[in-house]
């Protein structure tokens, strides 16, 4: 065999070295995506559940405040309760198409990592609102829920109320760290390490 035959040769089984390698660099990136779009799969799911609680629960105190729509006392809370449930709503639109606007697959490394942290920070605000917001929230539901259910007015037994409100408001905060913390900042810094790893492999 001449030596012109042999680097013929040589350099075809180089090139098929690195096409496989490329190939095989290819599918180890796309199975990263896939695992970091996973991830961000279970914030997207609890948002759709709070959006779609958020609506039964704009319903529900309608049709309330229309039942107790002869004291006018009541039905201010429920219009009360019924705005700030319009703003959990709305908020829970937003952090969803944040979520959705996310390109993992046609998007560099380095952009899809100033997204993501963009995306997480934008979110977390928005995350911290809706927990100093939830008070405003309850202190309105709270009677309206009372009055139609056991027939109780807690504004005349104030000392209930507050037990009540601080009750209910204790463990909806607990389900909310757990929640927070499980399904939001677990997520999220699963999905860092992953795009951080692939920058660095991109990077060799």
């Amino acid at each position: 065999m001449e030596m012109n035959e042999i680097t013929n040769a040589w350099d075809q089984y180089n090139n098929s070295l690195d096409k496989n390698l490329s190939i095989d660099e290819d599918k180890l990136r796309l199975a990263d995506l896939d695992k970091a779009k996973d991830q961000m799969e279970y914030p997207l799911a609890s948002e759709m559940v709070e959006l779609i609680g958020g609506l039964l629960v704009i319903a529900a105190v309608l049709l309330i405040s229309l039942v107790l729509i002869d004291d006018p006392k009541y039905f201010l809370f429920g219009l009360i309760t019924v705005t700030i449930g319009a703003v959990y709503v709305g908020l829970s639109l937003i952090k969803i198409r944040l979520l959705k606007r996310v390109n993992y697959y046609d998007t560099p490394i380095v952009k899809l990592q100033r997204e993501l942290a963009y995306t997480r920070r934008r979110f977390l605000k928005f995350r911290a609102f809706e927990r100093l917001l939830f008070p405003l929230y309850l202190l309105p539901m709270l009677p309206l829920t009372s009055k139609l259910v056991s027939g109780i007015d807690l504004f005349t037994q104030i000392p209930l109320f507050a037990m009540k409100f601080a009750g209910v408001l204790g463990v909806v905060y607990l389900i909310i760290f757990f929640i927070h913390k499980h399904l939001y900042d677990k997520r999220f810094r699963a999905v860092e390490n992953i795009i951080t790893r692939l920058k660095e492999f991109e990077k060799e």
